[in-house]
């Protein structure tokens, strides 16, 4: 096959040659051999060019680079075949024949050539639109250092439209909108010399073409007022039809009278029928030329725009009619771009009108072309915009599905829509768990560890002298100088995921059907619970290994459920911890209200003994295991209860390599020296699972970043007694705080981290797992981070625990598995252990930790001050000491249960496996 591309390209170079590259000539070609025209005939171009333009520049290169540049000039004008990969076609052409043709010794060459590579990224349909816009504008500007205005003017005015061109397009692709929009601003003054200067030289096209770049940019900018603008376009486009017409630039007229009718579908002023049909006639005129045959591409783009002028005056079958001739062009494998715009039409003007298999259609359609554009990037943060461009199409055809009581079909589209940020990171590492890593990666990896190490350094440097003994969370506030390394370790970690097989598109994670995520309950008696708000409602899918049912929450959507936990729960426990403290139980009692829990159990959950959770957006924070369903009772005490952020993250645990015992345990306890119940639960911990010295990592000297991944590494079961911060700014900077530094979210999340033999992690420390998910419901915690490393389970907490609760919690857990209790099970019974704890049981306690605190001061004593041994042994005792005061504090108090509230409690949750 290469051959064979090589010998088209030969042909193409001779008819160039013999015809002075005329489309007339060359068009029909191509027509014939629209099979060859694709992205393979681009790689044998590029891997030909690289050997015939490796020696010196001889006249025969250069004529042959002429040649090539022309036909990069002419693709990208072909109308025919696949149009996406025309262009990269071009954009080859004007790449290889940068060997020849330099900016030293062929200027004017080498400008004219940036020129159209310029043209061809402005247009380019794979790829990054951002980036290929920012490729454009970079080819844009080297042409300009040749073609200056004072010895090109007309060349350097044609590209000046062009930049025109390129900031309108900027800022329909960026969130920073209005820096673009000063851009155009600047340049529409620049664009109005540029229509004069051609206007003077008697180039009617040309300015005609930038008369409509102006028309077009002014539509764009951001005005108040909307009439206006449009009145304005109207006019300018109607000048232009005065001076040209279908006669004289046949091509431009066209371009014309498509661009007026967009501004009279949109224009404000004036009689809307009258507008309807000068809209519908200026599209009409435009069809004469972009006719089907011969510019199928243009005449889809018509036809979605008569779609859009119908729809706006009600005509709703007119407009369906015209969308579905747009989508027999605009596919999405293809124009993922233009099918989603056209797709998302069908579905938005259907939805409104309560037609729900035609909006299932479009934005079935819409969807598919949203995803295929997403694997086209290789960019993370894109991938994750192009994704929030689209949520309202995901979120409108789960509701179109539930209102044509198409349950299964919703129920997947809401699963197809989750966490596919996580599920990438999942699938990347999976990838590496027995692979080599590749050098490009593994320099990246240290790029990133060593700005990790800054990081650290700087903290150190500025540490505050905050007291937090009696908690394990921090919401550190960090300097400017932390911030730029910040940013710097996230450019580290766009280059890493680039590398990544999954994001370069080797690998594709295919959503899962109804049928597979069944496959994954084990169980008769258990139950997926997948939650999903709609802008409406909140609608809960009861998964059961045979049957599929729907409850749903009228009137509890984004506004309303949504916005309500935002501000009741987690702005109030970032800024008011001890109002939220005491609003807890309230919030829980009105949160079962509103989902509606007895009904949910009554009708849905009969002989269901555990919940899989599934939560959307801020659901996540949602200590579900303490929502009251009546009786005094919790949803805890009748269900057991685990979590997962997706049924495809649930997948990946039960995929991996079953670790039938867990036999090596390690823990990594008061990583900082100042958590007086950690070396308690550690020492009980040890003497539960006789784990060995070797394998716990105790106080600031031991427990070290290199030890603890060593460790991690190691052992089979990982619990870590230590500080940890969520950083809801920036998740992937959640840290785990250790002796030497911190070990983030970030890092866990990279190839280097690769732990294919830990089953379990307990994070017993602060904050966990909480997060604030994206509108794409990617909970980025530092739980999910260990998930991702190759755990298969996680108990992990939401909010800021208290120190001896949890010490006492933790030690309660271990002891029900110890037992051979399921993970959710042994959760379940230290949850209400905890809960009905009495003082007087608290007493118990009191002698052993007394005598471990003689016992320390006796072991102290046998050194001399000065020795490291004096030191370590006294900072262990100090340890007890607290501790002993916390326990005498719970003796002293008024509560006969001193751990009975939810805080306490119910902060600790499990994910992953059972």
């Amino acid at each position: 096959m290469k051959a064979e591309l090589i010998d088209f390209l030969m042909e193409i170079v001779l008819k160039m040659s013999q015809s002075n590259s005329d489309d007339k000539i060359i068009y029909p070609l191509l027509q014939d051999n629209l099979d060859k025209l694709n992205l393979n005939f681009a790689e044998s171009l590029r891997h030909w060019a690289k050997n015939y333009f490796a020696g010196e520049s001889s006249y025969e290169a250069q004529a042959l680079a002429g040649i090539i540049g022309n036909f990069g000039v002419l693709i990208a004008q072909f109308p025919h075949g696949n149009i996406a990969d025309n262009l990269d076609i071009a954009i080859a052409c004007c790449e290889v024949i940068e060997a020849i043709f330099n900016c030293d010794k062929f200027p004017k060459f080498w400008a004219t050539s940036k020129w159209n590579l310029g043209n061809a990224y402005g247009k380019r349909i794979y790829g990054d639109p951002g980036e290929n816009l920012e490729k454009a504008l970079l080819a844009y500007e080297d042409a300009l250092k040749i073609y200056t205005y004072e010895e090109f003017p007309l060349e350097w005015a044609e590209i000046q439209n062009n930049l025109v061109s390129f900031y309108v397009k900027k800022a329909r692709t960026t969130k920073t909108k209005v820096i673009y929009y000063e851009e155009i601003e600047k340049i529409l003054k620049i664009c109005n010399l540029v229509a004069d200067i051609f206007k003077e030289n008697k180039l009617i096209e040309k300015w005609a073409i930038v008369k409509n770049t102006l028309a077009y940019a002014y539509c764009d900018l951001s005005n108040d007022n909307q009439s206006e603008k449009w009145e304005l376009a109207i006019k300018i486009y109607n000048d232009v039809l005065e001076v040209i017409n279908q006669n004289t630039f046949f091509g431009i007229w066209a371009n014309t009278q498509m661009n007026l009718g967009i501004a009279y579908d949109k224009r404000v002023q004036g009689d809307p029928q009258e507008n309807l049909q000068l809209a519908v006639q200026a599209c009409q005129n435009s069809l004469k030329f972009y006719n089907r045959e011969n510019y199928p591409f243009a005449y889809a783009i018509l036809q979605n725009n008569l779609g859009n002028t119908y729809r706006d005056q009600g005509l709703i079958t007119s407009a369906i009619a015209h969308y579905r001739l747009a989508l027999e062009i605009h596919t999405p494998e293809i124009y993922p771009a233009e099918a989603f715009r056209t797709g998302r039409n069908i579905g938005n003007t259907t939805f409104k009108s309560g037609i729900w298999k035609e909006a299932i259609d479009g934005y079935s359609t819409a969807i598919q072309a949203v995803e295929i554009s997403r694997i086209w990037v290789k960019s993370d943060s894109r991938r994750q915009e192009i994704l929030e461009q689209a949520i309202d199409v995901y979120q409108k055809m789960v509701q179109a599905c539930i209102n044509a009581r198409e349950i299964e079909k919703a129920f997947e589209y809401a699963e197809r829509s989750r966490s596919k940020r996580l599920v990438d990171l999942m699938a990347s590492n999976d990838l590496y768990q027995s692979g080599e890593i590749p050098a490009a990666v593994k320099e990246l990896l240290q790029q990133y560890e060593e700005l990790q190490r800054q990081i650290d350094h700087e903290r150190d440097r500025t540490k505050s002298n905050d007291n937090r003994s009696q908690t394990r969370a921090a919401w550190e506030a960090y300097n400017e100088a932390i911030a730029s390394l910040e940013a710097e370790k996230y450019q580290v970690w766009e280059n890493l995921r680039r590398e990544d097989p999954v994001l370069a598109g080797e690998i594709q994670v295919n959503p899962l059907s109804l049928s597979e995520i069944q496959n994954l309950i084990d169980h008769t008696n258990t139950a997926i619970l997948s939650l999903y708000t709609t802008n409406s409602d909140t609608y809960i899918f009861v998964v059961q290994k045979n049957q599929i049912t729907l409850h749903s929450c009228i009137g509890q959507g984004l506004d309303t459920l949504q916005s309500w936990i935002e501000q009741n729960w987690l702005l109030a426990y970032k800024n008011e911890r001890k109002k939220w403290e005491t609003q807890i139980t309230s919030i829980l009692i009105e949160l079962a209200q509103r989902l509606q829990l007895p009904k949910l159990i009554s009708q849905h959950l009969e002989g269901i003994e555990e919940l899989i959770l599934v939560p959307h957006l801020l659901l996540h924070q949602i200590p579900f295991a303490a929502l009251p369903i009546g009786n005094n009772q919790y949803l805890g005490d009748q269900f057991l209860v685990r979590y997962t952020p997706s049924c495809q993250i649930l997948e990946f645990c039960q995929q991996r390599e079953k670790i039938e015992s867990c036999e090596s345990y390690g823990t990594v306890e008061d990583a900082t020296d100042d958590l007086p119940c950690a070396s308690f639960e550690g020492e009980q911990l040890a003497k539960l699972y006789n784990i060995p010295h070797s394998q716990r990592l105790r106080g600031s000297n031991q427990a070290t970043k290199a030890k603890y991944r060593q460790l991690a590494e190691q052992v089979q079961v990982l619990h870590c007694c230590h500080h940890a911060e969520s950083r809801l700014d920036n998740p992937l900077e959640s840290y785990l705080k250790l002796g030497d530094g911190n070990i983030t979210l970030g890092q866990l999340m990279t190839p280097g981290w690769r732990l294919p033999n830990l089953s379990d992690v307990f994070l017993s420390c602060c904050e966990t797992n909480l997060g604030n998910p994206s509108l794409t419901d990617d909970i980025l915690t530092l739980s999910t981070g260990f998930l991702c490393a190759g755990a298969r389970s996680v108990v992990s907490t939401l909010w800021e625990v208290n120190d001896l609760a949890t010490a006492l919690f933790s030690i309660f857990y271990y002891q029900h598995r110890q037992q051979g209790k399921s993970r959710p099970e042994a959760l379940r019974q230290a949850q209400i252990f905890l809960r009905s704890l009495r003082k007087e049981d608290v007493k118990e306690i009191s002698p052993e930790a007394q005598a471990r605190e003689k016992a320390l001061i006796k072991a102290r004593n046998q050194y001399s001050s000065n020795t490291v041994e004096y030191r370590e042994w006294k900072r262990e005792y100090k340890m007890y000491d607290r501790f002993n005061r916390l326990i005498q504090a719970i003796e002293s108090s008024t509560e006969e249960f001193p751990f009975a509230h939810p805080r306490y409690w119910s902060g600790f949750i499990c994910q992953g496996l059972r």
